[in-house]
């Protein structure tokens, strides 16, 4: 959160709610998970089943749930709720969708192709993979040493090797690989064991149970280090795999990372290779340059209150609307 966020959420009360709430909320997780996944550890919190049950219940209770197929009237609409998780992992299958079937809620969940049925692992992954087994290590200065040199970066300390080691970009996958080496783990059998990711079957069962799916680009790598053509292949790509795969009818995609950046040149493409497409940010509650893109916010964090989130998000609202900036600019 910014500065302002900060000072929002501290002031907000659940008191507040009923009087700020008043119009639709697009809220995202990643994960549910009750315990540590070594994958997920050095990137950030998340919840577990008790605090997702009671965010499920909360929004129940003053928002009504949006069924997907009604996402565009939802502008239109007051009150409404629509949950949306991203990355494919597999806790999406063993332990969301169970929970959402019970409760009878409709969710989208966006995907990257390249990694269901545990192909190989999202670059992020694998960093916090690697912390976690060098932290086994206590993070010896030895091993330090030598992943720094592969990597050609220098640190001061723990905090700051594990600072500049997770803000490594994509082109060190080669260092990366020779890290696993290092540390003598079997990527692939490490893949086949902890199953990250969703299976086509799976995904496909979840399709039959009502669920919707979305392209999330095919690799997650940061668009705004792709070129244009780059970032289009990527996401149309994601968006089009499931139609090859599942003969889904419907286009949907979000953005990895942010979208932040993301032109109105690129937007229009997208709306060329499908004029239906519904595209999904993570700027907060704001109005975006065409009513097909749908703003949304996090509610991962087990450190905030659920209730206090939601209202901070609204008062964060009316903030942007006096400077100027709850529409969204894009060049």
């Amino acid at each position: 959160m910014g500065i302002v966020k900060d000072i929002l959420y501290k002031i907000s009360s659940s008191q507040y709610l009923e009087k700020v709430k008043s119009q639709s909320v697009f809220p995202y997780y990643h994960i549910v998970a009750n315990d540590k996944k070594w994958h997920i550890k050095y990137l950030y919190l998340y919840k577990g089943t008790e605090c997702f049950y009671s965010d499920i219940e909360l929004l129940s209770k003053h928002y009504i749930p949006l069924p997907v197929e009604k996402i565009i009237e939802a502008k239109e609409k007051r009150n409404t709720f629509l949950l949306t998780f991203d990355d494919g992992l597999r806790e999406v299958y063993t332990t969301i969708y169970p929970i959402l079937k019970e409760k009878g809620l409709s969710a989208v969940f966006f995907i990257n192709p390249d990694y269901v049925d545990n192909k190989k692992m999202m670059y992020k992954h694998r960093l916090s993979v690697l912390l976690s087994f060098i932290e086994k290590s206590n993070f010896d200065k030895n091993i330090l040493n030598r992943v720094a040199r592969i990597c050609g970066f220098k640190y001061k300390d723990e905090k700051s090797f594990r600072q500049i080691f997770l803000k490594l970009k994509p082109v060190k996958e080669k260092e990366i690989d020779k890290i696993f080496e290092l540390l003598n783990i079997n990527e692939k059998e490490y893949l086949e064991k902890q199953k990250l990711y969703l299976s086509k079957d799976e995904i496909q069962e979840m399709m039959d149970n009502g669920f919707y799916f979305g392209g999330h680009s095919m690799s997650h790598r940061p668009l705004h280090e792709l070129t244009f053509e780059e970032q289009k292949r990527e996401i149309i790509d994601s968006v089009q795999w499931l139609k090859d795969n599942f003969r889904t009818t419907y286009s949907l995609f979000a953005f990895p990372f942010s979208d932040k950046g993301i032109s109105s040149k690129l937007i229009e493409e997208l709306f060329v290779y499908d004029p239906n497409m519904i595209l999904f940010g993570n700027s907060g509650i704001r109005r975006d340059i065409d009513s097909r893109i749908i703003q949304r916010f996090s509610l991962e964090n087990p450190k905030k209150h659920t209730t206090k989130v939601l209202v901070a998000e609204n008062l964060y609202k009316y903030y942007n609307k006096l400077v100027g900036k709850y529409k969204i600019k894009r060049n």
